[in-house]
C-alpha cells in the first residue's frame, strides 16, 4: 500500500511508526471495496493506507490516545477510518483482510514497563508471542472464507532463542507465506500472509531462498 503523505508523527503515548510499522503498511495488498481491520492499530498507518486505497477501513486499539488521535488524524487527511476500542478481535465479525503489528518483545514480568501504554505496544510475554498467539487462535473466527491476514513476526536472538512463527496456533487449513522482510538491529522482521486453503491441505511456511 502506499504511504506517502500520511502523517507518522503521533503522540507519545502512542506507539512511534517504525521499521516494524512501515514493513506492514507497504507490503500489505488491499483492494477497493475490501472489509480491512487493523488489530492493535497505534497511529494507525495501515488502516489509513487501505482507507486511501479504496477499502472500507476499521481500526482497532486498546489505548484511548491512540484512537482519539486517529479520528482526528484520518478526518484531516480525508480519509474514512472506523475506531473501535476492543481487544485484538473478540468485538467483531469477518472482515476480508485483516492487519496486525503484535507486541513482541520478550518481557518477563520484573521488566514489565511502568508507563501502561507503552508496556501495551512491547510486551509479548516470555517469549515475544504471547499475544500473536491469542491472535491467531481467534482469527479464523473472524476472516471471511476468502481472507487473508497480513502479520507481522520478529525473530529476536536472545538469550530465550529465536523465536518461529506460530503457525500451528490457526489449526488446520491454512496457508502462512513471507511477503516482505527486513533486518533492523537485533531484530529480523517478516510479514505473513495467511489465506486459507483447503482442509486436506496441511499449513505450510513457504520459506525465502
Amino acid at each position: 500500500m502506499d504511504i506517502d503523505g500520511l502523517r507518522v508523527a503521533g503522540p507519545e503515548q502512542v506507539y512511534p511508526v517504525r521499521e516494524d510499522s512501515l514493513l506492514l503498511a507497504t507490503v500489505s495488498e488491499v483492494r477497493p471495496g475490501e472489509s480491512v481491520l487493523e488489530v492493535g492499530c497505534g497511529t494507525g498507518l495501515a488502516s489509513r493506507a487501505a482507507a486511501r486505497a479504496g477499502a472500507r477501513a476499521i481500526a482497532s486499539d486498546l489505548n484511548p490516545y491512540a484512537l482519539q488521535w486517529l479520528t482526528e488524524t484520518s478526518a484531516a487527511e480525508d480519509l474514512r477510518v472506523d475506531c473501535v476500542r476492543g481487544d485484538l478481535l473478540s468485538c467483531f465479525r469477518r472482515f476480508d483482510v485483516v492487519l496486525f503489528n503484535p507486541p513482541y518483545l520478550p518481557t518477563t514480568p520484573p521488566e514489565t514497563d511502568p508507563d501502561p501504554w507503552q508496556d501495551l505496544a512491547l510486551n509479548g510475554g516470555k517469549d515475544g508471542q504471547r499475544t500473536l498467539r491469542r491472535f491467531l487462535k481467534m482469527l479464523p473466527q473472524h476472516l471471511a472464507p476468502r481472507g487473508r491476514a497480513y502479520v507481522l513476526h520478529a525473530s529476536i536472538p536472545s538469550a530465550r532463542g529465536p523465536s518461529k512463527f506460530p503457525a500451528r496456533e490457526l489449526g488446520k487449513g491454512w496457508e502462512v507465506e513471507p511477503v516482505g522482510a527486513r533486518k533492523v538491529p537485533g531484530e529480523d522482521l517478516t510479514v505473513y500472509r495467511l489465506n486459507r486453503v483447503p482442509a486436506d491441505v496441511r499449513p505450510t511456511i513457504r520459506r525465502r531462498g
